[in-house]
């Protein structure tokens, strides 16, 4: 997300994980705030174990972890970001497969800045081409354009925004010696190695979603989280 918008300055992760996000993204310069959001506090907790990687998440001041739900943060708070981060675990999780939504995303859109871009992380195992597919007719329907890019072999980053923001060439994250060495830990060593992962824009997957034939996702209509489970319990 740094590379469509390396001007960023506030920045919202919606669960902790690891806190490596949240750590990577303090590396930049350029960010002034990274509000952590994680409805379990104990996954805060847990994620201190994996210090001295993370550290910046914790040690950072403008780090800020928040415990609340994070429609609910975002509605109190009434802050925007230029960057929002989408983390939540595995869809087939009770409850979390409502991160996915097309209401989720209108919602999530209202707390951006004019440019500001979501990005969401979406697993690619245990999980079938038909789901991805309701999820991605979701996004679509509310942002203007994505670009999609193949974070490894099993896990795919979803950028959506304005379009224009994909008529820009991305940015040389490079030149933040941080955000560098963070990047450079996971093999990612040019501008052109985060480039070679690219596998598509709306424009181009679009029409190769709409061929499954499936409702978008949506809070009214949880295609994902009526079949999510039921997939990976049959191992399909």
């Amino acid at each position: 997300p740094l590379a469509h918008r390396p001007e960023a300055a506030d920045i919202a992760i919606i669960g902790i994980g690891t806190g490596l996000t949240t750590h990577t993204m303090v590396a930049s310069e350029t960010v002034q705030r990274v509000e952590t959001i994680e409805i379990e506090p104990f996954m805060a907790e847990a994620s201190r174990r994996f210090a001295p990687r993370n550290s910046n998440a914790y040690a950072d001041p403008r780090s800020h972890i928040v415990f609340d739900d994070a429609k609910t943060h975002f509605s109190t708070a009434n802050r925007k970001y230029d960057i929002i981060v989408s983390e939540p675990s595995n869809p087939w999780v009770s409850g979390v497969s409502s991160l996915f939504t097309r209401e989720f995303y209108r919602h999530a859109k209202r707390y951006l800045k004019p440019d500001g871009i979501l990005t969401q992380w979406f697993q690619m195992y245990e999980i079938t081409p038909e789901l991805v597919a309701s999820v991605l007719g979701a996004l679509g329907e509310e942002f203007e354009d994505y670009a999609i890019y193949a974070a490894n072999d099993g896990d795919l980053l979803i950028v959506a925004g304005a379009a224009s923001t994909f008529t820009r060439p991305l940015a040389d994250v490079f030149q933040s010696p941080g955000l560098a060495a963070e990047l450079r830990r996971v093999h990612i060593q040019t501008i052109g190695d985060i480039e070679l992962r690219r596998l598509g824009g709306k424009k181009v997957m679009a029409p190769f979603f709409a061929t499954f034939d499936v409702p978008a996702n949506s809070d009214f209509r949880p295609f994902l989280d009526l079949h999510a489970a039921r997939h990976r319990f049959m191992q399909s």
